[in-house]
């Protein structure tokens, strides 16, 4: 069934520099700003920048969901007052270790779980942080979020940990943008993605990896409302089945297909039916279904007969 989720990506922006006299405060006075302008929107997820981490937090000023100081506090308070979720960036010590960390909180402000930024720079290790280990998904009233920061983009072990776990939503909690990257993490992991940053460009792409909200020269904020219940499949033995689904459903489907990929986006505008649904009905095939399929197929074609 259609399940529709509002999300925002803000622009990190300050007039403070890592390791400057006062940057925490800084930091949480920018934040603060950040979120009352978005008051009111009635928003489900807003997806704060790695910058609040790097520029904000020093070592000594790490937090724990057990002993929360002003940032995870200000995340809570905002995910309170406006019920909705947070993606906050947010140096975090677990066993005696410190964390470049992306916590989740919910709509009543309880800490959800984090993720931890599992490919550190090497100047991040040398500053003394310590590398985390997985992806983390977690499942919520939204739906399933997962979390990567800044250089994880970069490495594909990471990535296919999140094909594995599958997240509706990946949240990019970053420092740099990472360009057509981005979309390979979308597409391959058949997730929304929403990347925080600290410049122009960031925003919202749809599981093809193509932009939905943008920020720009004029604002500050990405905002869009997404649907979560899609299903992605391949054109192959489903082509032909495209046109019926379309002229049954109306306009309680939505077929995405865009040009040179070969694959297409079921995505169910309905309270009766989800994509799912549509899929069992039309016998279509999922996308890693049919690659699945190919290379069993693969597999037998180039195996020695048995004699």
């Amino acid at each position: 069934m259609a399940h529709f989720v509002k999300i925002a990506s803000v622009l990190f922006a300050s007039e403070a520099h890592k390791g400057q006299a006062g940057a925490l405060e800084t930091v949480l006075a920018e934040t603060r700003r950040a979120m009352s302008s978005l008051r009111g929107y009635e928003l489900d997820l807003v997806a704060f920048s790695e910058g609040i981490e790097a520029v904000g937090q020093t070592l000594a000023d790490a937090e724990s969901p057990e002993h929360p100081g002003p940032l995870l506090e200000l995340y809570r308070a905002f995910a309170i007052s406006e019920q909705c979720h947070v993606a906050g960036s947010i140096k975090l010590t677990e066993d005696g270790h410190v964390y470049n960390a992306l916590a989740f909180l919910g709509p009543e402000g309880q800490f959800l779980g984090a993720y931890y930024k599992v490919n550190l720079t090497i100047g991040e290790i040398e500053s003394g942080l310590r590398s985390g280990t997985d992806a983390v998904a977690i499942d919520t009233n939204i739906g399933r979020l997962g979390g990567i920061i800044c250089f994880d983009l970069n490495f594909e072990d990471i990535r296919r940990q999140y094909r594995r776990l599958r997240p509706d939503i990946l949240v990019f909690a970053s420092m740099y943008h990472g360009g057509f990257v981005q979309r390979v993490w979308a597409y391959e992991c058949q997730s929304y993605f929403v990347s925080a940053l600290p410049f122009i460009g960031g925003g919202i792409l749809d599981p093809f990896g193509d932009p939905i909200a943008l920020t720009d020269c004029y604002t500050s904020v990405a905002m869009a409302r997404v649907n979560l219940d899609r299903a992605l499949i391949h054109l192959d033995y489903n082509v032909d089945k495209l046109p019926t689904i379309a002229r049954k459903y109306l306009d309680q489907v939505q077929i995405v297909v865009p040009p040179n990929v070969g694959t297409a986006l079921i995505v169910s505008q309905s309270q009766e039916r989800t994509a799912m649904d549509i899929v069992r009905e039309f016998e279509l095939e999922l996308v890693d279904d049919y690659f699945q399929r190919s290379l069993a197929a693969n597999a037998r074609n180039r195996s020695p007969i048995a004699s």
